[in-house]
């Protein structure tokens, strides 16, 4: 962008070389966000590395759901498992300051990326960073208001059919969801629902073609009510929703 601004200005040697790099590796096939270091969000900019998904306007989808549900909760609970570079949590963070926002990853490296664009986005003091593997690292009592995820979706055998800039850069423990591209939403169904208060909200994306899938877990969990599927901008079915059932235990 500065070469644009400043297009009168010389470049130096080292500056020369630098934007050779840049070149050669856009050439290569990397993202222009890992190039950059950087990557916009909703109200956002985060910066990113090969450790996490470069955030998706699909996930926005995803978000703008949450913070409807959240819009009158008094200090609402909210945790996002599986957090990568923090887009979730910390957009709800910063959209809904009364939040109080947990995040998880199983990867150190994308948790303190995360703790990272949390400081620089001024969201520091409302959220907690905590590794491990989705809910296995919550202390007890742990419950929340609403839990927003964005789980590996891809099937195994279609990871190498993806487009080469996901394939060969994007970290593919964030990406494979197994066999059927469900195991991490099986993982995640029942086991969410003992960590959400008493109608709670659980707040999921999901592939394409995914949505009925997803929504029957939850329905055979028997633990959610008011289960419903929202599109994203191109009219795919993209969140899958629903609230804890009112009299559980």
């Amino acid at each position: 962008m500065d070469l644009y601004l400043q297009f009168d200005k010389l470049l130096t040697p080292a500056e020369v070389e630098v934007f050779r790099g840049f070149v050669r590796r856009r050439l290569e096939g990397e993202p222009v966000q890992y190039i950059t270091g950087e990557a916009a969000f909703r109200l956002l900019e985060l910066a990113v590395t090969e450790s996490v998904l470069i955030p998706r306007p699909e996930t926005e989808i995803l978000v703008e759901a949450a913070l409807s549900f959240l819009s009158e909760r008094v200090e609402p609970r909210v945790l996002d498992p599986g957090c990568g570079s923090g887009a979730i949590g910390i957009s709800i963070a910063c959209e809904h300051e009364p939040a109080r926002v947990t995040v998880t990853d199983i990867d150190p490296h994308a948790l303190r990326l995360a703790h990272s664009n949390a400081e620089r986005c001024h969201a520091l003091e409302r959220m907690r960073f905590i590794c491990g593997d989705l809910f296995e690292p919550l202390g007890e009592p742990a419950r929340f208001d609403a839990i927003v995820c964005n789980p590996p979706y891809v099937r195994t055998a279609d990871l190498v059919g993806l487009d080469e800039e996901v394939r060969d850069f994007e970290p593919h423990l964030a990406l494979d969801g197994g066999e059927d591209g469900l195991a991490f939403y099986r993982r995640i169904a029942a086991p969410a629902s003992l960590l959400l208060e008493a109608a709670g909200g659980l707040f999921l994306e999901v592939g394409d073609g995914q949505a009925d899938s997803v929504s029957g877990l939850l329905e055979q969990s028997g633990k959610y009510e008011g289960i419903e599927v929202l599109p994203d901008l191109a009219s795919v079915p993209r969140v899958v929703c629903g609230r804890r059932r009112t009299g559980l235990e």
